[in-house]
């Protein structure tokens, strides 16, 4: 029986952020306030299925691109008359201490029209990945129900899928602004002289927010140090864990938008 990646959500691992807007509503409630080349061509590749697991790892998206300072107060604010949470950032730019998460490169392999999809290994050879997260507003608290994350990448050997969507899908956000999916951990290739780091594209998009194009990479990986494209921010820590019933790495990555 096929899981659902989103299982591993619902098991009580709480990422940085959910734990930082955890602790801002009960703040609240006691009235407390305050291209592979450099280039954006179109073309593209990764997609598939849908699955699930039991833990995270360790929140490296989270924790590089938000801090904890001032969140709670900002998030207090915007929602206690009832307004739109998000208001002031949406003028002011993203609350203090809120980092929006950075962009970087679209790549060439980008291909529009992915299906929706959770489970992108099924039927793949490579080592087992889950890859999870929330989606914030600019505040860096209020989560965005409904958005959608548009994933694609490279299979094992560092090939991608430019004619189907293997390895290529899309996630809607559930109500509390969580993304989950299945992979392989996506293989290393060459990029004129040297090889491109693992890493994972993603398009973000939601009403609330500004559009995001950027790339996921993986800790450890010995090619980020020579890497033109890689930002610090966008580099989280793998742990090992039970994904879909079997051994794989799980990493946790929440995406701000502007």
């Amino acid at each position: 029986m096929k899981n659902d990646p989103f299982d591993s959500l619902r098991t009580g691992h709480l990422s940085r952020r959910q734990a930082i807007r955890a602790f801002a509503g009960a703040a609240a409630l006691i009235g407390c306030a305050d291209d592979e080349l450099g280039t954006t061509s179109t073309t593209g590749s990764g997609g598939g299925p849908g699955a699930g697991s039991s833990s995270a790892s360790g929140a490296g998206g989270g924790a590089s691109q938000s801090s904890s300072s001032g969140l709670g107060g900002a998030g207090g604010a915007g929602g206690a008359g009832g307004g739109d949470p998000l208001a002031l950032c949406k003028v002011r730019g993203p609350t203090d201490g809120c980092m929006v998460t950075e962009d970087n490169i679209l790549g060439p392999f980008y291909k529009a029209g992915a299906p929706f999809e959770s489970d992108l290994a099924a039927g793949l050879d490579g080592e087992l990945m889950l890859i999870q997260g929330t989606v914030f507003g600019c505040d860096c608290v209020t989560p965005l129900a409904g958005a959608i994350v548009d994933v694609w990448q490279a299979d094992s050997d560092g090939a991608y899928d430019n004619a189907g969507f293997v390895l290529r899908g899309k996630i809607e956000t559930d109500a509390d602004g969580r993304y989950a999916f299945y992979t392989v951990k996506p293989g290393w290739y060459l990029n004129g002289a040297q090889y491109r780091p693992a890493h994972i594209h993603y398009k973000v998009s939601h009403a609330d927010g500004v559009a995001l194009t950027t790339q996921l990479y993986f800790e450890g990986d010995p090619y980020i140090p020579i890497d033109p494209f890689v930002k610090d921010s966008l580099v989280i820590p793998l742990a090992p864990g039970d994904v879909n019933g079997s051994q794989g790495l799980i990493g946790t990555f929440d995406v701000v938008l502007a």
